[in-house]
């Protein structure tokens, strides 16, 4: 006897049985009419519905046997379905691979075989309608077409199941995927509405109503047209005809609009466009941001650019005109001798006075002149320094990086190069020196060089780039900066060997500390509860203020995430309960707390992650505040 091979679809068949559900169910009077019709069509002792599973075969419908399954290594069925065509077996006894089989020698006594392959909608093999008899015979070719269209009737049946069951996990998705959007669309921290073709409100979530200060209803009697600051009215972005017309599927812009108590407010605006099925452009799809703060701090940064380039002109033209004194009064000292001490003198005049570092570096890199401004500045005398050479005065580090544009300039080619000279301890002299080589006519005379102290400038420029990403009342980084750090870790996330964690945190009863004491109070409610949040937490997690009363914590290389986030959230909540008083007057300290996980492995999108901590946050604040709740409703915990 030989046992039947494993078919090449064995394991997607296996998988559509499952999810199909009709191994070891009721029988179907539909297929046993079927059954019955064969037997008595084709005249033989029995008929079968088998299905093949992994160890055996079992009968969906059968008549003439009294078993409801039997093993697949002894199974005819299991030979039938390797094979395309209608397998014929005339007589087992004198058949290789049945003659000694149990179902041949012993009951049903199998003699006649003739079994057609049963196949899903995508063509995976099931198993087979099936013949048997206990006499030799053979199926001609019209019996064997009878057999294939009965076939395809039991076919039909497992087809509407196969139908059925898609339809359900149809209707599931959408019913999940509308549900997905509700959510989303009511809690999501940006604007988002949908608009008619005529810039009308159709659907307007909250957070377009708090970014504007307009009720849902007041929203509705408006154009968005309507909202536009005036001096930003100008004709419609060029890119809405592209959009119209599918050459784009959406576009950007920055609008300035108003708010309802008359503050202009700085947005940004996406827009796509949504079609009928027809093609038709039906309504628009349009997020709003808040980007007033960001342009406050570009016209900042724009000002001090400019102040900057102009500071960088004045400097540069005062240098040059100094370089060309100088320059012309050290040709007249080689040239003249007799003026050689006049020229000295009006040159230390000149150069003494000049805000500015000046010298001059032989060919040798040695020093032959500085001013008295390079002298005070370096705490170096000039008797000493001209003993001295570029790298003792640079130091060993400065010098590496000076010392390919010194080559440079020594070979007739100015160069500029930004340097910072670590602070003397004992003279406390020290900073950042933007410097400028000039090689003389002859560069074996050596070069000049000009510094200008910009330590200063560096430090604001530092300082307006801290504001920018720091909450100027808790010191905490702000949206801006968080959201560069949160993209970071997105980006990083699916390569990552640990998970991390979104706290999404809003205090709670905030708004009546302000109606009772004064938003000065309520500064210091939120400096109290950002100090708390850093620190409790660890010292690589990120604790940030979104705004307002929100926070967010990112907890990094989480190592059992299912055990250290609980436990992080309940030592927050605690200690955030410790603080019973804050500028003498008793506070009740709170905070609802909403949680989404990045898997590691996983790819993570940074808005969904917080769009998912905050719904989880809104939950949490819904069913009683105090508490957290991990995304999807996982785990709630209340304190005390």
């Amino acid at each position: 006897m030989l046992a039947p091979h494993l078919a090449a679809d064995e394991q997607a068949r296996q998988t559509l049985l499952t999810t199909l559900g009709i191994l070891d169910s009721p029988r179907v009077e539909e297929l046993d009419r079927i059954t019955r019709l064969a037997a008595r069509h084709f005249h033989v002792k029995a008929v079968l519905v088998s299905l093949i599973d992994a160890d055996r075969q079992w009968f969906l419908s059968y008549t003439g046997l009294q078993i409801s399954q039997s093993p697949r290594d002894i199974s005819f069925c299991g030979h039938a379905i390797l094979q395309q065509e209608i397998l014929v077996v005339t007589d087992a006894r004198q058949d290789d691979r049945f003659y000694d089989n149990p179902m041949v020698l012993g009951e049903p006594r199998i003699v006649f075989y003739a079994g057609c392959q049963l196949r899903s909608r995508e063509g995976i093999t099931l198993g087979t309608l099936c013949l048997l008899d206990d006499k030799a015979r053979d199926l001609d070719t019209e019996d064997q077409q009878a057999l294939s269209d009965m076939t395809a009737l039991v076919q039909s049946y497992i087809f509407s199941l196969e139908r059925r069951l898609h339809t359900q996990k149809v209707e599931d998705d959408l019913l999940k995927s509308e549900l997905l959007f509700e959510q989303t669309f009511s809690h999501a921290a940006v604007g988002f509405s949908l608009l008619g073709m005529e810039w009308n409100w159709l659907r307007i979530n909250p957070q377009v109503c708090r970014m504007l200060g307009y009720s849902e209803l007041e929203l509705q009697d408006k154009s968005v047209r309507d909202l536009v600051h005036p001096q930003d009215r100008h004709e419609e972005t060029p890119l809405l005809p592209q959009l119209l017309s599918g050459e784009i599927d959406s576009f950007t812009v920055e609008k300035l609009l108003i708010k309802k108590d008359g503050e202009p407010i700085w947005t940004s605006v996406t827009a796509s466009l949504v079609r009928t099925v027809q093609g038709e452009p039906h309504h628009y799809i349009v997020v709003l941001n808040d980007i007033t703060e960001r342009k406050r701090i570009e016209q900042s940064l724009y000002q001090l650019q400019q102040d900057l380039e102009q500071r960088v002109i004045a400097r540069t033209h005062e240098l040059q005109v100094a370089i060309e004194l100088l320059h012309q009064e050290m040709s007249q000292r080689m040239t003249r001798e007799r003026e050689l001490t006049e020229s000295k003198n009006r040159l230390r005049a000149i150069t003494d006075n000049m805000p500015a570092l000046i010298c001059h570096v032989n060919a040798d890199q040695r020093y032959t002149f500085i001013n008295q401004f390079h002298t005070d500045w370096f705490g170096i005398p000039e008797q000493q320094i001209t003993q001295m050479t570029v790298q003792q005065v640079l130091g060993q580090d400065n010098y590496l990086f000076a010392e390919p544009l010194i080559e440079q300039v020594l070979k007739g080619k100015s160069v500029s190069y930004e340097i910072e000279i670590p602070r003397n301890p004992e003279t406390g002299q020290g900073g950042i020196l933007h410097t400028t080589l000039i090689p003389c006519d002859n560069p074996q005379d050596g070069f000049y060089g000009l510094s200008t102290d910009i330590t200063e400038i560096k430090e604001l420029q530092a300082q307006l780039e801290y504001e920018a990403n720091h909450d100027s009342l808790t010191g905490l980084p702000n949206r801006r900066a968080f959201q560069h750090i949160l993209n970071d870790i997105a980006r990083q996330q699916e390569y990552a060997v640990q998970d991390v964690a979104l706290l999404f945190l809003d205090i709670d009863n905030f708004k009546g500390y302000n109606d009772r004491y004064g938003h000065e109070f309520g500064d210091l409610v939120l400096k109290c509860f950002g100090r708390t949040l850093r620190d409790n937490v660890r010292s690589q997690d990120i604790v940030a203020r979104l705004a307002g009363d929100e926070f967010v914590i990112l907890l990094n290389h989480i190592e059992a995430a299912e055990r250290d986030v609980p436990a992080i959230c309940r030592g927050l909540l605690m200690a955030l309960s410790e603080n019973d008083r804050i500028a003498g007057v008793p506070i009740t300290l709170s905070a609802s707390i909403g949680v989404a996980y990045g898997h590691a492995q996983h790819s993570m999108l940074p808005d969904s992650i917080m769009a998912r901590a905050d719904a989880a946050m809104y939950q949490a604040k819904q069913t009683g505040k105090g508490r957290y709740i991990v995304e999807e409703g996982l785990r709630i915990s209340r304190q005390g």
